[in-house]
Formats: C-alpha cells, sequence, structure tokens
C-alpha cells in the first residue's frame, strides 16, 4: 500500500477517535411514553489546521432531535453525548475504499458497517437500536520536494458519518 493511503487511514483512525467539543442545541424533552422509529445520527468533522483535528458535532433527528459531540472508533465502541445524556455504541466495519489521486495529493475513504445501541444514560436511558454506518472522508496530503508527503500532517480532512437505524426509547 503506498505511503499516503497509509497516512491517509492512520488519519481517519485518529480523526474519528478525536474527542470533539460539544456544538450548541440541546435535547429534545424526555418522552414519558416509549417512542419508536427510525433515527438518523450525522457526525461531521473537519481539520484544516495542520495536525489539528476540529470539533466533530453529531446532530441526531427521527424519533428525538439533539446535537451534541461524537466520540467513534477506538475498540469498535464509541458514545455520543447530547445534553441530558449519552449513548453508548458497538461497530463493526464492512467494506471499504479508498483511492489515491498522486497529481492533486487527494485522499478518498470510503466505509460502511453496522452499529448496535449497547446503552443510554440520562434522557437516553433504555434507548436500544441498531443500524447501518457510512463514512466518507477526504484528505488533502501536504507536498514536501514536489511530491505528496507522509511525514507531513495533512493540509486539510473532512469526515462525514451517516448513521441510520430504527430506534426504541
Amino acid at each position: 500500500m503506498r505511503k499516503p493511503v497509509k497516512l491517509a487511514l492512520a488519519a481517519a483512525a485518529a480523526a474519528i477517535t478525536a474527542t470533539a467539543g460539544v456544538t450548541a442545541a440541546s435535547a429534545a424533552p424526555a418522552a414519558t411514553h416509549a417512542a419508536s422509529g427510525t433515527e438518523y445520527i450525522q457526525v461531521m468533522s473537519t481539520a484544516t489546521v495542520p495536525g489539528s483535528s476540529g470539533p466533530a458535532s453529531a446532530i441526531a433527528r427521527g424519533v428525538f432531535t439533539a446535537a451534541g459531540q461524537a466520540r467513534l472508533g477506538g475498540a469498535k465502541a464509541g458514545t455520543i453525548t447530547f445534553p441530558g445524556g449519552t449513548i453508548v455504541l458497538s461497530h463493526r466495519p464492512g467494506r471499504g475504499s479508498s483511492r489515491f489521486y498522486p497529481a492533486s495529493c487527494l485522499s478518498l475513504i470510503s466505509q460502511s458497517g453496522s452499529y448496535r445501541i449497547v446503552r443510554g444514560t440520562g434522557r437516553y436511558a433504555g434507548i436500544s437500536g441498531h443500524g447501518t454506518y457510512q463514512l466518507s472522508l477526504e484528505i488533502v496530503a501536504a507536498r514536501a520536494g514536489g511530491h505528496c508527503s507522509s511525514a507531513r500532517p495533512p493540509l486539510a480532512q473532512q469526515e462525514l458519518l451517516r448513521l441510520a437505524g430504527p430506534v426504541r426509547r
């Protein structure tokens, strides 16, 4: 595997597991009865300063609407923190692909998989569900000596992670 692709995959793993800042929004009021339906969660992260990872914001919509932060990756588990509680997920990667364009130092990485809600806290206590996810990552590598450099931090990267599946709370 080419060094820039290895760098892109390593950057993807590091960016996914980076802790992010909370966005300003609040969760919907806690329901007094069980609700079920499809929940969509989108996580977005950017980094434009070399060596930094920008905040990853999470927005949920469907059975509930909330905004917060996500820490996904690691040991195939992750946490999404919303005002009033958290949702803990486990995930399994499925198929993935990567492309590297040496003329522009651009890496495009795509990964799909499945997830399961392990537990929730606070307003999300008792939540259950599962679904699929799609990760898209774009990275522009730095140049050194007219070539793409795996020794320098990327110039920019953007991640978009979308989860969708049935939930019950």
